[in-house]
């Protein structure tokens, strides 16, 4: 199945193609043609939609009538067809059909308000085995692939006599009540849901490969955020597919609310989680839940850009026809097409690890986003996801290079790791990161990081060694005038403190006393209020408080500032220097035998979104210390490249505007 690792280029047109054949003018020959004059060349394809079950059973006859005819066709164009395969959604008039077959909340009711009206069928119910037939079914079809879009927990479920049955046989009863994350059996409720998701997966991967080891099939999986709501783990879905895809590039209602950068988080998130699969990002080409509105061009751009530059694939659903958009569409597939192998194939060559901590997301507590599955968002009091996103957002606006890491062993190669307010530590992974520190490894971590131990908030941190300090309290500071100093200039206060003993780190600056207010004298404290501590031949930098959540919310520009002169401090050797460029280029590198390739991703903008323009970029330098180039080239647009070489490498760029790739051969 060797033709699942070149690039493809996914387009998903379902509902254009289902309004023209409502209309009896849906042609299979026109349709993929007009799909591969985008550059497209692959789908996911299906005709039925969402409606009572009698109509629903109607479409599938009538869609498995077309099949041969349309999959004939997609092979003489040398087309990849998915089928599509809803598993995630019912209509509520098939409760009357299988009464037994759907999701229950906690208090035993049928949850039928999914999308607004709807059912979700749970994989632990008889839905299963039919379902699985319906797969088979649509094997025997011999599509290239096969997509499952679900199947999923919802958040408030399930509660089935099914569920409750195999839940009590392996863990005893009570079934604890979902997204009560104080309840230490809550982890169990989690554990039972992905083992239960896992398995259905199985099952279909079996299904399918019983009918033919060359078909491809893969599901909806998860995006960076906490999973207990939905149940899907993608490192236990993994061994059952032979992609990995996630809604990265799905963002709802005020665009402004989701980073700009939520595809390509998710693909570091995928890449770090799968490396060895290809990774799909789905990119909806709509102002989501809006399916007649498509997203501007420059939109839909970026999130592809965001995609390809962190070695993912996209897919990217139509949900209407708008000229300019197919015309940007074009151009991005026309890149992809001319440089495959500078997109895939590649590696994260960078050698900083921002930490992704599931189990901390699940136990803490983090903000859910709304999507197509929870329907809203979820929020709780203690954020994990704000902490990891300002992180995120801190390094990329440092221009500095990083992959996401979600297990210790990928510590590895690393020069410096970043814990974002990781509360929950194991035994395994504070031992990792104290090898990985005193081997001359850079630590910089916030907050509650190694607080928490399933749960419950420890008298002292898990690595206060490596830290160098000792617990004494937390409070909240709010939103009220407080500031910390550092080399004696003040900066806004976090708006959570943690109060720290020195046992033998250093005091880099203090924290205030909380104001409670505006305009009131300030008083210094002795707490610290950025530490740091040599461990063996490296050293452990700690925020004491939420910095990069307070960044996430209030974007201070004085935190950017002192986070890179904090770096200055701890030695750290940046592997790429950007002059001239502002904190809105994104810059990523990726590696390919002795090929170098420096993605730079432009998000200089009109300050709203959805975006409408892109400012280009003019004199970009762009320095690699520690790298003796023998070539560079641009691969985007050829002009307007100078290269200087000594013992390291400078280059300019004349202009950037959207996006460009740097092929640097080493």
């Amino acid at each position: 199945m060797s033709w699942i690792k070149y690039p493809l280029r996914i387009i998903d047109s379902i509902l254009v193609d289902r309004r023209e054949y409502e209309h009896g003018t849906f042609d299979p020959r026109k349709s993929i043609e007009w799909k591969k004059s985008l550059g497209f060349n692959a789908e996911h394809f299906s005709l039925p939609v969402k409606g009572p079950v009698d109509e629903a059973e109607k479409q599938l006859k009538e869609f498995l009538k077309l099949l041969p005819e349309y999959l004939a066709v997609a092979r003489e164009e040398n087309f990849r067809v998915f089928i599509y395969i809803n598993v995630h959604w019912h209509d509520v008039s098939a409760l009357n059909k299988h009464p037994d077959w759907y999701q229950v909340d906690y208090e035993g009711k049928v949850i039928d308000n999914v999308y607004g009206r709807g059912l979700m069928p749970c994989v632990n119910t008889p839905w299963r085995q039919e379902s699985i037939k319906l797969i088979k079914k649509i094997a025997e079809y011999k599509p290239d692939g096969i997509f499952l879009d679900g199947p999923v927990f919802h958040r408030k479920g399930c509660y089935c006599k099914y569920c409750r049955r195999l839940f009590e046989e392996k863990y005893e009863p009570p079934m604890p009540r979902k997204g009560d994350l104080d309840n230490p059996r809550h982890l169990l409720l989690v554990e039972f849901q992905q083992d239960s998701m896992a398995s259905y997966m199985r099952d279909a991967y079996n299904a399918v490969k019983e009918v033919d080891e060359s078909i491809a099939i893969y599901l909806n999986g998860e995006t960076l955020r906490p999973n207990w709501a939905t149940g899907r783990e993608n490192r236990k879905l993994v061994k059952y597919q032979d992609l990995v895809g996630a809604e990265g590039g799905f963002e709802y209602f005020e665009l402004i609310q989701t980073p700009i950068f939520k595809p390509g988080m998710t693909a570091k998130l995928l890449e770090a989680q799968a490396p060895e699969k290809p990774r799909v990002i789905f990119n909806a080409a709509k102002h989501s839940p809006w399916n007649k509105e498509p997203t501007t061009p420059e939109e839909i751009l970026l999130r592809c850009l965001e995609t390809i530059a962190n070695g993912a694939f996209y897919w990217v659903g139509v949900t209407y026809r708008d000229l300019e958009m197919e015309e940007t569409l074009k151009e991005v597939n026309k890149w992809v097409k001319e440089n495959e192998d500078a997109f895939f194939g590649t590696r994260d060559a960078s050698r900083v690890g921002l930490y992704w901590s599931q189990l901390t997301a699940n136990l803490y507590g983090g903000e859910v986003p709304v999507s197509d599955f929870t329907g809203q968002t979820i929020r709780f009091v203690r954020d994990y996801m704000k902490s990891f996103v300002g992180a995120y957002e801190v390094l990329m606006r440092s221009h500095i290079p990083f992959k996401v890491v979600c297990d210790y062993n990928q510590l590895r190669d690393l020069d410096l790791v970043v814990l974002p307010n990781v509360a929950h530590l194991t035994d395994e992974e504070s031992e990792a990161l104290r090898r990985f520190v005193e081997k001359g490894g850079l630590l910089i971590a916030s907050f509650e990081t190694s607080l928490y131990d399933i749960g419950k908030r420890l008298k002292d941190f898990k690595i206060a060694d490596l830290l160098g300090i000792k617990y004494l309290g937390i409070e909240d500071y709010g939103y009220y005038e407080n500031y910390f100093t550092y080399r004696a200039e003040w900066y806004p206060c976090y708006t959570y403190v943690i109060k720290t003993e020195l046992t033998t780190a250093e005091a880099l600056g203090v924290l205030s006393e909380n104001t409670r207010g505006y305009y009131q004298p300030l008083k210094l404290t002795e707490y610290p209020s950025i530490t740091i501590n040599k461990y063996r031949r490296g050293q452990a930098l700690y925020f004491c408080g939420n910095f990069f959540q307070t960044y996430t919310t209030f974007k201070f520009a004085k935190y950017l500032k002192v986070f890179n002169t904090l770096l200055d401090k701890l030695e750290f050797k940046k592997q790429i220097l950007l002059e001239n460029a502002p904190s809105s280029l994104e810059v990523t590198l990726r590696k390919k035998n002795n090929k170098l390739y420096i993605h730079l991703i432009n998000f200089t903008s009109d300050l709203k979104r959805p975006i409408e323009y892109i400012a280009p970029l003019r004199n970009i330098e762009i320095t690699l210390p520690h790298v003796r180039a023998r070539n560079a080239r641009r691969l985007i647009d050829s002009s307007g490249i100078k290269i200087d070489v000594d013992d390291y490498t400078i280059i300019r760029l004349e202009e950037i505007r959207a996006y460009e790739v740097i092929e640097v051969e080493l």
